[in-house]
């Protein structure tokens, strides 16, 4: 018998659901949920099969069953010596990142490997094991192997198994290689969306500001001279280009919005460790001038590299003053380009993909240029779509009107760092207002928010499903950090703390609720991620990532890249029944 067949017929015979199992073995849900339907197995040597005995056998205690540890353990012990040489978990999230990494579209790999789209998108869910694994990663790697053929794609995957260009530069390389790393039983730890929530979550406004002296910036009097048009040359005068070009923004008298765009890769740049301070420091500066930024962001660069991108971009998308896009078609990939303007200069250069020492770019000072890269760059923003809608308090009646629609969107996953307002009683909730110091115009907000939002919630889970994920915290944890009311969507910054018991009565009035909606699936999390941070992902369409303060500031995602990495980071709707 298999871990997972063993492992269910405990459970069967507890009578037990696997999160129930899980709070009382002290194991995660997740990977309670991953051993059930049998995507992963425990390590022998790893403790968890000690963890599983043991919950086994208490619970066998109190419903008066006869069970010796002795006998568990060997039963879950054997079922491990028929264990696959890679864990299942692994295997799938390595799947992932390859096929991200290379933006390979999953209706071209089934069509490849005559299977059908939605059986492959189940493997890559992990809701299905292929047959025959070994013959299917031989499969997969042979088709990735004979497509990955430009210069871009070839070092993209060697970065992503770890090694180096040289080692794959022909198909048959490539395809041992891809075997060798989906078949290594070493999962990225590093989820690319991980990532990007860590740094919102520890990001403080304020402390950026203060780090980088932002109110100490003085804006150059005297002005920047350069030539009327200057020529760059190689990788080390386009960083120079990039830095004159903000220089001579910044020092100029306009204040119209700049738009800028570049798909040059940034691994070089990257190379130089002056170049992203001085670039972070004349970004900082058009943005303490007060310019706003529409930057076109590339997003058919490989899916880490996109991400890391955004995360630098995080600091000054809390500012407010960005509007984030991107192109819905990919731009061939021959060529590189760079086009910067603003009301003073316009930078404009490209290169051979993969040869930027050989690129040229040319920065214009002169009005009719800088008028006619405006006219281009304007054509461009027009081919643009929204990236991100970036909602701050200026913009909080159109976030109000925004969540109102997608409130009616469909079946989401929810993740939230503090107790939906929806669930609390009117009772518990004027008990927390009357020793809080808030205007009575903002408790006013909070009561009518929680009113209008139970009736919205009340309305979505009639026809929709809904995972939603709370913390469970034990008096300790809420000692070290305790919740608050969850008031992003108001834009009140002020802490509105709950007492423990008033946080414990708030938890059971929320597990009542779900006990009378079939349709919301409610999991708690004795260790949750974020503790500033809420995101929810609506379907396939959308997803709202959410930060509490430092500042309050909402992220409203449409890109189908970043939705399905999302869907992609949680357990699906269906996984969860």
């Amino acid at each position: 018998m298999r871990f997972c067949e063993v492992f269910n017929h405990y459970l069967s015979l507890l009578e037990i659901s696997y999160p129930a199992f899980a709070r009382h073995s002290g194991l995660s849900v997740s990977s309670v949920r991953r051993y059930k339907n049998g995507e992963s197995e425990p390590a022998a040597d790893s403790g968890q099969v000690e963890k599983i005995a043991d919950g086994i056998c208490s619970l066998a205690q109190e419903k008066q069953l006869s069970l010796q540890k002795s006998d568990v353990l060997a039963q879950l012990y054997g079922s491990l010596k028929n264990n696959l040489a890679i864990a299942y978990s692994a295997y799938v999230a390595n799947l992932n990142m390859l096929i991200k990494q290379l933006d390979i579209r999953v209706t071209v790999l089934a069509k490849a490997l005559s299977f059908d789209p939605s059986y492959i998108s189940k493997i890559l869910a992990g809701q299905r094991k292929p047959a025959h694994i070994a013959d299917f990663t031989q499969r997969v790697g042979s088709f990735v192997s004979r497509n990955c053929t430009d210069e871009q794609h070839i070092r993209n995957l060697a970065a992503l198994v770890g090694c180096e260009t040289e080692d794959i530069q022909n198909p048959r390389e490539r395809c041992t290689a891809i075997i060798s790393w989906l078949g290594s039983n070493t999962e990225k730890k590093s989820h690319p969306i991980s990532g990007f929530l860590d740094k919102m979550e520890s990001f403080h406004l304020d402390d950026f500001i203060q780090a980088i002296h932002f109110n100490d910036i003085k804006l150059p009097t005297v002005p920047f001279q350069l030539p009327g048009t200057k020529h760059y040359y190689g990788i080390q005068e386009m960083m120079e280009s990039e830095l004159d070009f903000m220089k001579a923004t910044v020092v100029s008298k306009s204040m119209q919005d700049c738009i800028l765009y570049s798909d040059m890769p940034m691994e070089e740049m990257a190379k130089d460790p002056d170049f992203p301070k001085k670039w972070m420091f004349g970004r900082a500066m058009m943005l303490k001038k007060g310019l706003c930024l529409h930057i076109i962001h590339d997003v058919n660069r490989p899916f880490h590299e996109m991400m890391l991108g955004l995360e630098s971009y995080i600091p000054m998308y809390m500012t407010g003053q960005i509007s984030p896009y991107y192109l819905p078609v990919s731009q061939g990939g021959v060529f590189t380009h760079l086009l910067n303007v603003s009301g003073a200069a316009a930078l404009e250069g490209n290169a051979v993909a993969g040869h930027q020492a050989t690129g040229k770019y040319t920065l214009y000072k002169g009005k009719e240029d800088v008028r006619h890269f405006r006219t281009r760059a304007e054509h461009l923003l027009k081919k643009a779509e929204p990236l991100m809608d970036i909602y701050r308090s200026d913009r909080k009646e159109e976030f109000a009107a925004q969540m109102e629609q997608l409130w009616r969107a469909g079946s989401r996953h929810v993740v939230n760092c503090s107790l939906p307002l929806y669930t609390i009683s009117a009772a518990l909730l004027e008990q927390i207002l009357d020793r809080v110091p808030l205007s009575e115009s903002e408790k006013e907000q909070i009561r009518k928010y929680r009113s209008d939002s139970l009736a919205s919630a009340e309305r979505l889970l009639s026809e929709n499903k809904v995972a939603l994920v709370l913390p469970e915290l034990s008096e300790k944890q809420f000692a070290e950090t305790p919740l608050n009311l969850a008031l992003s969507e108001l834009f009140i910054e002020t802490d509105v703390p709950y007492r423990y018991e008033e946080y414990l009565a708030h938890r059971e009035q929320t597990a009542a609720f779900a006990r009378a909606f079939p349709n919301l699936h409610l999991e708690w999390e004795t260790k949750p991620p974020f503790r500033n941070i809420s995101y929810t992902v609506i379907g396939n369409s959308h997803v709202i990532v959410s930060k509490n303060k430092y500042p309050t500031i909402h992220f409203v995602i449409h890109h189908r890249k970043m939705v399905q990495a999302f869907n992609n980071f949680i357990p699906p709707l269906d996984d969860l029944n």
